[in-house]
């Protein structure tokens, strides 16, 4: 039995992902007229149009008179409005059997509208169905005889029964039953009963010694929506951490069988969710994409694999005939930048379509900014000076669907930090000529795309090409004091410390004369690599949501942060920037300039994460996060007490 306070979450999950368009029916099983009613009224006042199913007392054998006087009570004390469901389950409910002549006598009940009948009798399901009319329901609730039950109904009055399932939650069988019921369609009828019992029978018959359905069925949509479910949920890792222990590996293996098989098939309820709220089954979506050109070259898809959620996008990996693309949804509401597919402003200069010097340079951006459908697909004789995928197609409209989104070539292998974490998982040495090379190509990348060189700055890449009003100096102060008011905020006490740091190094900031193009984040999530053949290749870098123009030493945070630092390896320090020195200075003073970028993002980070667990609640909470940021941002101004 799950608490009002999980059901109120549920209810609320359900109307958000469906965005109210689904009829609700939830189960109250308790043993008190009072808590039945209690429940009843507080969801009906939360929520609008709930259905209710009530069964009689759940644990301890009660006389007819007592089922009686507990269902009339209860009928008669709630709100006429909340329509309710009888449940008639006796093995279920301690041998509670509701009578036909009881329900007969409840009827009088004008807000009774149905029964779901667990089909153990069916002699008495018989008596409930003469019952049936276009006011009173009655369901079979045993997935085994659906068949059987409508047999029993006469064709003109199986509009007004229906069916309780859970394999239905998985498989899109049971529906098709109901409406060959409807039809008299009694071959169809047969041979979808026992489709739906060889599934029941490879999902429910496992080795456990109780709630084998639930079990089984958990298991199955765990396999199903393996790619879907987040380590970092809590709720999903409660029932992810329980299920091995639950069911053995036979088990396992014939539950994904199935589960397969029924893909393979169509046979099974697969979603797709885009954002929250837009669900789409396989069809649908291919139909949404049917209109696009490029995209129907690339034949008939074969799998869908997703999605992938990350902070800004949702990602899935679709295998066409002809080839793999990942399409990435734009679906994050706390997207705070550009309002475009920033890869098509970004394509052209790197592979120098476009130049920075261009005396009409304005003019090209523009158009390329208010280009809302389209592609950049790379010339083989002129290719991109970092490796990067084609943008096989984009769209800003929010006409297909109710995101922008963009369609990209498929890169082969893994992020980077997956292979690291791979190595010293296996106990593998990383301090090796290949991970060496690694690091000095990562440098030799970063060195080229810094090569696209700007004579003013622009956070924003939408006014690229226009005049500034501002000295980059005015622009990196405004932004460290507004950072600094912040952390003011949430409780850092040594801001004058951090001024006075940038009071000292100002220079460089003032000595700024030159801009690059930035990727902003650069860290190992977000380079590709693939191993073989003794060497390992970067294939690709992605994720440019964040590009800008600006200081080159601001595009080193990340990397120094999030790789060269944990690794803690001199020798890929040294490998990375003296190949990227063969581009631009690598002296102390860039060194500190990165310091000074630095400090402004861990600013940033803590003032976010700040906000994050005030949002929570979890103030009281110490938070490791928190600490590093603030143990990081001592360390950069007490290193200027130090030199």
């Amino acid at each position: 039995m799950i608490s009002i306070t999980e059901k109120i979450k549920l209810i609320e999950l359900i109307l958000g992902i469906t965005q109210n368009s689904v009829p609700i029916l939830i189960g109250i099983y308790c043993n008190l007229v009072d808590e039945v009613i209690d429940q009843i009224e507080h969801l009906g006042k939360k929520f609008e149009n709930l259905n209710f199913m009530i069964s009689p007392p759940v644990s301890e054998k009660k006389p007819k008179e007592i089922i009686k006087s507990y269902f009339e009570n209860i009928l008669s004390s709630i709100n006429p409005k909340n329509q309710i469901y009888l449940m008639n389950n006796p093995p279920q409910f301690a041998g509670n059997e509701i009578e036909p002549d009881l329900l007969k006598d409840l009827m009088e009940y004008t807000n009774l509208k149905g029964l779901n009948d667990s089909f153990y009798n069916i002699k008495i399901c018989k008596s409930y169905i003469q019952y049936l009319n276009n006011e009173f329901s009655v369901f079979c609730g045993m997935e085994e005889n659906y068949q059987t039950f409508f047999q029993l109904v006469s064709l003109n009055q199986r509009k007004f029964c229906g069916i309780v399932s859970r394999i239905s939650n998985l498989v899109n069988m049971c529906s098709k039953l109901y409406n060959f019921a409807l039809e008299d369609n009694i071959l169809e009828m047969l041979q979808l009963q026992e489709q739906i019992n060889d599934i029941r029978k490879m999902i429910y018959e496992i080795k456990t010694n109780k709630h084998k359905e639930i079990i089984g069925l958990k298991y199955a949509f765990l396999h199903l929506y393996k790619d879907l479910i987040l380590e970092s949920n809590k709720d999903v890792s409660l029932i992810t951490k329980e299920l091995p222990n639950q069911i053995d590996s036979i088990s396992k293996e014939k539950i994904k069988a199935i589960v397969n098989y029924l893909l393979n098939n169509k046979q099974i309820y697969q979603l797709y969710f885009i954002g929250k709220k837009d669900l789409y089954q396989f069809d649908e979506i291919i139909k949404l994409f049917s209109n696009v050109d490029v995209l129907v070259r690339q034949g008939k898809v074969k799998k869908i694999q997703g999605p992938y959620i990350t902070d800004i996008n949702t990602l899935y990996r679709v295998n066409f005939e002809n080839s793999q693309l990942v399409f990435r949804f734009r679906t994050s509401q706390f997207f705070h930048y550009e309002n475009l597919i920033k890869e098509k402003l970004l394509y052209p200069f790197l592979d120098k379509s476009l130049n920075p010097n261009d005396i009409d340079l304005r003019k090209k951006v523009k158009k390329i900014v208010n280009t809302k459908i389209g592609s950049y697909i790379f010339n083989k004789e002129k290719p991109p000076i970092i490796p990067v995928c084609n943008l096989v197609y984009y769209d800003e409209t929010k006409e297909t669907i109710p995101y922008l989104f963009s369609v990209q070539d498929y890169i082969r292998g893994k992020p980077l930090f997956q292979l690291i974490n791979q190595y010293i998982s296996e106990g593998k040495n990383l301090n090796t000529s290949k991970f060496l090379n690694l690091f000095r190509n990562l440098g030799e990348h970063f060195g080229h795309l810094h090569e696209v060189k700007f004579d003013t700055f622009f956070k924003n890449i939408i006014n690229i090409g226009q005049k500034k009003n501002i000295s980059y100096s005015e622009f990196f102060e405004n932004e460290l004091e507004q950072k600094i008011q912040e952390a003011k905020k949430n409780q850092i006490d040594f801001c004058d410390e951090i001024r006075k740091f940038y009071k000292d190094n100002i220079a460089l900031i003032e000595d700024e004369t030159e801009y690059v193009i930035l990727h902003n984040n650069f860290q190992s999530q977000n380079i590709i690599v693939k191993e073989e053949s003794g060497t390992i290749k970067i294939n690709g870098i992605v994720d440019f949501d964040y590009w800008c123009v600006g200081s080159r030493a601001q595009d080193f945070i990340k990397i120094d942060y999030w790789i060269l630092k944990p690794l803690n390896n001199p020798s890929f320090y040294s490998a990375f920037y003296d190949a990227y020195s063969q581009y631009s200075k690598v002296n102390n003073d860039f060194k500190k300039k990165i310091d000074l970028y630095k400090l402004i993002w861990l600013l940033n980070e803590y003032n976010l994460e700040s906000v994050l667990i005030k949002k929570s609640n979890q103030m009281k909470t110490p938070q490791i996060s928190l600490e590093n940021y603030l143990f990081e941002i001592k360390a950069i101004i007490e290193s200027e007490k130090l030199n």
